[in-house]
């Protein structure tokens, strides 16, 4: 992965660690970036930007994930379809503007303190039990799914991305400290889910 000059693109959406994203391209300056993206078989990162002002502001958050396009084809409504796969979170710095509007900054990929993966997971059993109940349910088991039920954050990441949770939330996980404080936060959003 490449640091610096690196295209970002911010969204709606929080890409976790560990995801698959499936994108629809319309704006000139995204599937130019797209194109090379894979001319140059390199990635982009997604940001969340949470308000619906104009991107020109940077507006968005200054913590995304760095991910890769794995697959690309023309959709029936005329717009590019991508699969990208989240691969890391990054911290991104040195934010500029192209002249067609594109973002691109320098990134470094951010590595959270190491947890005792066995402990954390001991902790909150409950987490690791959804998960392995949701990854077997019909409409996700096709998915292809590869979680490591051994490392807290891959058990914590893949929970956020098959429950309903708002993109502010999965941003929330994404920024945590390390793996201990992303599970308890999942834990409180499955007991606020579980109350409703």
């Amino acid at each position: 992965m490449k640091n610096n000059n690196l295209p970002v693109f911010p969204l709606g959406i929080v890409a976790l660690p560990g995801s698959i994203q499936s994108l629809q391209i319309f704006e000139p300056r995204y599937i130019q970036m797209v194109k090379t993206c894979l001319s140059q078989n390199h990635g982009f990162v997604i940001v969340f930007n949470a308000s619906n002002e104009s991107q020109d502001n940077f507006n968005f958050s200054k913590k995304g994930s760095f991910v890769e396009i794995i697959d690309f084809n023309n959709l029936p409504n005329g717009l590019l379809g991508i699969t990208v796969k989240s691969i890391n979170k990054v911290i991104i710095s040195n934010i500029c503007q192209l002249e067609d509007g594109l973002h691109i900054a320098d990134i470094r990929p951010q590595v959270d303190p190491e947890v005792d993966n066995q402990a954390v997971l001991a902790e909150y059993p409950e987490i690791s039990s959804i998960l392995s109940q949701l990854i077997k349910h019909p409409k996700i088991i096709n998915l292809s799914i590869k979680v490591d039920f051994s490392s807290a954050d891959s058990v914590a990441y893949h929970l956020a991305g098959l429950i309903p949770l708002s993109s502010s939330e999965k941003q929330k996980l994404l920024e945590a400290y390390d793996a201990a404080q992303r599970m308890r936060i999942l834990s409180d959003y499955i007991e606020k889910i579980s109350d409703n």
